[in-house]
C-alpha cells in the first residue's frame, strides 16, 4: 500500500473517529488532540497495517489506546471519565465483523431493548448531542438520563454475558 493510499484510507475514517472520541471524552479540544495523536501513531505504524485486512479495526485499536492514555491522564488529575464499559461498548459495535461473537451478542441485546432505550444509547454514544442537550430534548433531567444510561449499560452487560454463556 502506498503512502497516498494509506492517507486516503485514514482520512476517510476521520469523521467517524471524531464522533467516537467526542462521545467518550465529552470535550472538543481533547477530541482534536486525541484524534491528532491517533493519526500520528497510525502514520508512524502505517507499515504494520496489512492491506486487505480490517482497517477500521486496526485504527480503532490505535484510537482506543490513545483514549486510554487520555483517560489515565484525567484520572491522575482527578477528573471525571466515562466508564470503561461504555468505552468498550462503543468499540465493540464499531469493530464488529460477522465472526465476532461478543458483537453479535451485543447487537442481539441492543435489538431486544425498547426503541426509546436504543435511541437514548445511540444519541449518547454517537456524539450527536451532549447529555444535557438530549435530556432537555427528551424533557428529562440530566441526572435521570445518567441513571437510565447506567441501568442500560448494566442490563446490556448482563445480557451479553448471558448470551455468551449460552453459546
Amino acid at each position: 500500500m502506498t503512502d497516498d493510499d494509506f492517507a486516503e484510507l485514514l482520512s476517510s475514517e476521520q469523521e467517524r473517529l471524531r464522533r467516537i472520541i467526542r462521545a467518550v471524552v465529552f470535550c472538543g479540544a481533547a477530541t482534536g488532540d486525541i484524534l491528532q495523536r491517533s493519526n500520528l501513531v497510525a502514520w508512524e505504524k502505517r507499515n504494520t497495517f496489512v492491506h486487505g485486512t480490517n482497517f477500521r479495526k486496526w485504527i480503532n485499536t490505535i484510537v482506543r489506546y490513545e483514549i486510554l492514555a487520555h483517560r489515565r491522564d484525567k484520572i491522575r488529575r482527578k477528573e471525571t471519565v466515562l466508564s470503561e464499559q461504555a468505552e468498550e461498548m462503543l468499540f465493540v459495535t464499531e469493530d464488529a465483523d460477522d465472526s465476532d461473537e461478543t458483537a453479535k451478542a451485543l447487537r442481539g441485546c441492543l435489538q431486544a431493548l425498547r426503541e426509546e432505550d436504543r435511541v437514548l444509547l445511540e444519541n449518547r454514544y454517537s456524539g450527536k448531542n451532549t447529555l444535557r442537550a438530549f435530556a432537555e430534548e427528551a424533557g428529562r433531567s440530566e441526572a435521570g438520563v445518567r441513571v437510565s444510561l447506567h441501568r442500560l449499560r448494566k442490563a446490556l452487560k448482563a445480557c451479553v454475558e448471558a448470551k455468551m454463556n449460552h453459546e
